[in-house]
């Protein structure tokens, strides 16, 4: 699916948060942060959080009419989960190419 977001950094907080302004039709809204704070050993930390409100109709479509919400979250969780992963992956090796 095509996406559209809106990301804004917080340097000194280590933080990136972000809107999705396209999403999913199983899903009417979604936010999150990210976070990547150094510690004390040499090592980064890097977190993500989400916040989703599913749509039931959209979940129906996207899922078949037996789905359910329970259903339709734990896909998003898995996907949502997986594509910060792949983010986060990708950033590292980013930085540590520069480093």
């Amino acid at each position: 699916h095509n996406t559209t977001s809106v990301r804004v950094c917080f340097e000194e907080r280590h933080t990136i948060v972000y809107k999705q302004l396209k999403v999913p039709v199983a899903m009417s809204s979604h936010t999150g942060r990210w976070t990547v704070e150094p510690q004390d050993d040499g090592t980064v930390k890097a977190t993500s959080w989400h916040t989703v409100t599913l749509d039931p109709e959209g979940v129906r479509t996207a899922l078949g009419p037996g789905a359910t919400l329970a259903e339709a979250r734990a896909l998003v969780r898995k996907a949502l989960g997986t594509n910060s992963s792949t983010t986060l992956r990708h950033a590292k090796n980013y930085a540590e190419d520069r480093a």
